[in-house]
């Protein structure tokens, strides 16, 4: 916990001058609260003996009795005024500046993590449960911006009230003031061993919390399989399971939480308690200085007592910062070797050479050699597993090859910053992922400066044009989250065409039509069918019949390139590639038997 509140501090660099600001107001603060201990008794004597004698024939108040006793009657509620007018205008100084400070810190980490989650590569996100990651964006910050907001403020202003209340309470009687100071190490131990189950209790929490989160967004988005089988009490028992040690894990943090302050208030009891019983025994105080000197312990007992209650911020923030730099901590497989350069648009090819991968114990690519020539489709077939997607990953630098290398006519890519080796590529998915902006909006997101010339011109490419202008509002129609409001179709086809739009020098479509029905199939070949000749393009493809244009066909299986050559050459051979064709030909006749 501690590695991690010390790095969040170096969050609070930047803003240091908004931290001097709120260290003023809290300055202000503890030297006003100082005024009124020291004041409370000798003004209390004054009024009640008339600055001629003290309590019981006891020697007035040396500074006091000099004064007219109207002088002090009416000055006395100014001065209590203004010592009140600067500790508020210190009050609100140092909650402004500490506000003003937490939620630059917050923005500074808020804008890291989003750096961080963004440069992570696909397989890194889809190995952390969703709802976890938004955890840690949501609650794991917010804990930090309380810490930043609280802990940090009340450390400054109470350890300065509690150094200049000693002080006053020291110069009244050192004797009384050091047993005072000596009773607070006291609370050491105990509040030591305390701050140790809460933290412990506090981490626990955090980490149930993430599983809720993550059941929760796993249980929005698969919805319809949960009602269709029925799944409502299975998911409502896994819920109330992390539901039950959260609760458990706070409320034990709570507990002990609850016991710092506790310990801090017997201790002042206790030492109100001998500081009378001192004064009592020896009548060694003046009663002005033993009034000021209570009034000093009481006062300072109370930021003790909040330094111990504020520190559950701390222990949430530096359980909530292992977690976030758990995460901040991450680093992109693929990172930029010193010295690597921008990558040039391939003019010849692209080259896969022996390339092997694997994903813990399972190989998905064995060796596997392929060539992508400039100006010419080469499409990637076979069964489910193969490897296909991942040399996709590979190409688009998402992942580094365990073994062998990748080239840009002839030179290792290696060589080239995944930036610019990934801006050349166009790459279109299964799934297509629509923002929830207007039809423009996501069109333009390939190539922001794009004209509305442009854009329309790579829409009508990937005949998108048509039914883009038939929507309500055209082009500046809004297609909601994901695209929702539009077809399967159309939503692939703007993809195309954002693609196209790209003008990056090789398309990938990564199985671009296998989740279409038929008809919404149909219209993206149709712009496929635009959009291919005379491109460089690699097609993964599960349908063989989106293919048979294809330049050159490869069958990948078990990570390995086991037949190539063009659709009527590898029919022609009678291997893999004419047993899958003859399969995939052959079940709509069955079907219809």
């Amino acid at each position: 916990m501690w590695t991690s509140l010390k790095r969040l501090l170096g969050y609070a660099r930047p803003h240091v001058g908004v931290l001097v600001a709120a260290f003023a107001c809290m300055a202000l603060l503890g030297l006003a609260t100082g005024a009124y201990a020291y004041l409370m008794g000798p003004a209390l004597r004054f009024l009640l003996s008339g600055g001629a004698e003290g309590f019981g024939g006891a020697q007035p108040v040396p500074w006091l009795s000099r004064l007219p006793r109207e002088a002090v009657l009416w000055g006395f509620p100014v001065v209590v005024l203004t010592v009140g007018v600067v500790k508020g205008v210190g009050y609100l100084g140092q909650f402004y500046f500490m506000g003003l400070f937490s939620q630059k810190v917050v923005a500074d980490l808020r804008r890291e993590l989003f750096v961080r989650l963004t440069a992570l590569s696909p397989a890194q996100l889809a190995r952390e449960r969703m709802g976890d990651l938004l955890s840690r964006f949501s609650a794991d910050v917010q804990a930090v911006e309380l810490a930043a907001m609280y802990t940090v403020g009340s450390y400054l202003r109470d350890s300065l009230q509690i150094v200049v209340l000693a002080g006053v309470a020291l110069s009244i009687s050192p004797v009384l003031g050091g047993v005072m100071l000596g009773v607070l190490p006291l609370a050491a131990l105990p509040a030591s061993k305390l701050t140790r189950k809460a933290l412990k209790g506090t981490r626990e929490g955090q980490v149930q919390l993430g599983h809720l989160a993550g059941q929760l967004q796993e249980g929005l988005g698969g919805m319809r399989t949960i009602q269709a089988f029925n799944g409502q009490a299975a998911e409502l028992a896994r819920f109330s399971e992390h539901a039950r040690a959260h609760e458990e894990a706070l409320v034990r943090a709570a507990w002990a939480r609850g016991g710092v302050p506790g310990v801090m208030e017997v201790l002042a009891a206790a030492a109100l308690a001998g500081a009378l019983a001192y004064a009592a025994a020896t009548h060694a105080m003046e009663p002005e200085s033993l009034l000021s000197f209570l009034t000093a312990v009481v006062l300072v007992y109370q930021p003790v007592k909040d330094l111990g209650r504020v520190t559950q911020f701390a222990m949430q923030a530096g359980a909530a910062g292992e977690r976030l730099f758990s995460l901040l901590d991450l680093r992109h497989p693929v990172e930029d070797v010193p010295g690597a350069v921008e990558a040039p648009a391939p003019k010849k090819g692209i080259r896969v050479e022996g390339v092997r991968f694997s994903y813990g114990e399972r190989r998905a690519l064995d060796g596997l050699t392929l060539e992508l020539p400039v100006g010419k489709v080469v499409a990637l077939v076979g069964p489910s597993g193969g490897g296909k997607s991942t040399l996709t990953s590979l190409l688009l630098r998402f992942e580094r090859p365990q073994e062998g290398h990748l080239y840009f006519d002839g030179v290792d890519v290696d060589g080239y910053t995944a930036a610019s080796v990934r801006a050349k590529f166009a790459l279109v998915t299964q799934e297509p992922l629509l923002f929830s902006g207007s039809v423009l909006d996501n069109l333009r997101y390939a190539r922001p400066e794009a004209t509305r010339e442009e854009v329309e011109a790579a829409a009508r490419v990937a005949n998108a044009d048509g039914f883009i202008r038939a929507l309500p509002e055209g082009y500046e129609t809004r297609v909601g989250e994901r695209g929702v409001k539009l077809s399967g179709g159309q939503r692939q086809r703007l993809c195309i065409a954002r693609a196209v739009l790209s003008r990056a020098p090789v398309l990938v479509l990564d199985e671009a039509t296998s989740s279409l029905d038929p008809e919404s199939e149909r219209e993206v070949q149709a712009a496929l069918a635009e959009v291919l000749p005379g491109r460089t393009a690699l097609v993964i493809a599960h349908r063989l019949s989106t293919v048979v244009e294809a330049d050159l066909i490869c069958v990948v299986e078990a990570g390995r390139v086991v037949e190539r050559g063009s659709h009527a050459e590898l029919l022609k051979a009678g291997g893999r590639y004419a047993a899958l064709w003859a399969l995939q030909t052959a079940a709509p006749e069955r079907g219809a038997a």
